[in-house]
């Protein structure tokens, strides 16, 4: 009797637990159910840092195509970016038109710094970053928040953000001066 190799069946806690972006799981499991043999090209992909490593997907730098609001943008690469620690008025919310042109009037068609945090992506395929613009001088995220254009938001079983404690003194700074969500 001929003994033939078990194949492990993929599943979003092994991808997880490889550090997988949220993005890439359920094109890869579609893979492995095709006959893509996950197990040896993931650990070379897992040796060689990750998918976090790939500038293709996490840029450092790029340039802004459009913005689709106050806190997400979409690059000339066709990625989007959602600004992490942050949240601007959604469409039909006080101060949402004014978060948006903010937003535009520091990014659109013009260069941005990319920088990531512990958390690199979300469930909805969006880039997670803090965008840095003025040729890297000025957080886009922090500024809106000093603006009172939007508010911290932090999630709970997570780590802290590297520029957390920016974000929360921003924040009580602009609602004790009633800016912005914060009148």
């Amino acid at each position: 009797m001929k003994k033939t190799k078990k194949t492990k069946k993929l599943t979003k806690g092994i991808l997880v637990s490889l550090g997988i972006p949220a993005v890439f799981i359920p094109g890869l499991i579609l893979a492995s159910i095709l006959g893509w043999n996950w197990q040896r090209d993931l650990t070379k992909v897992v040796e060689r840092g990750g998918f976090y490593q790939a500038l293709r997907l996490f840029p450092k730098e790029a340039v802004v195509d459009s913005v689709v609001d106050g806190d997400t943008l979409e690059l000339e690469n066709g990625r989007t970016i959602r600004m992490v620690g942050i949240d601007a008025p959604n469409r039909g919310e006080e101060l949402y038109g004014q978060a948006m042109e903010e937003t535009i009037k520091l990014t659109e068609g013009k260069k941005v710094v990319l920088e990531y945090d512990e958390y690199q992506d979300d469930k909805f395929g969006r880039i997670l970053a803090y965008v840095w613009v003025s040729e890297g001088k000025l957080m886009l995220n922090k500024a809106l928040v000093d603006e009172g254009l939007a508010k911290v938001v932090l999630y709970s079983k997570r780590k802290k953000l590297k520029h957390q404690d920016e974000l929360i003194q921003a924040e009580e700074e602009a609602k004790r001066a009633n800016l912005g969500i914060w009148r």
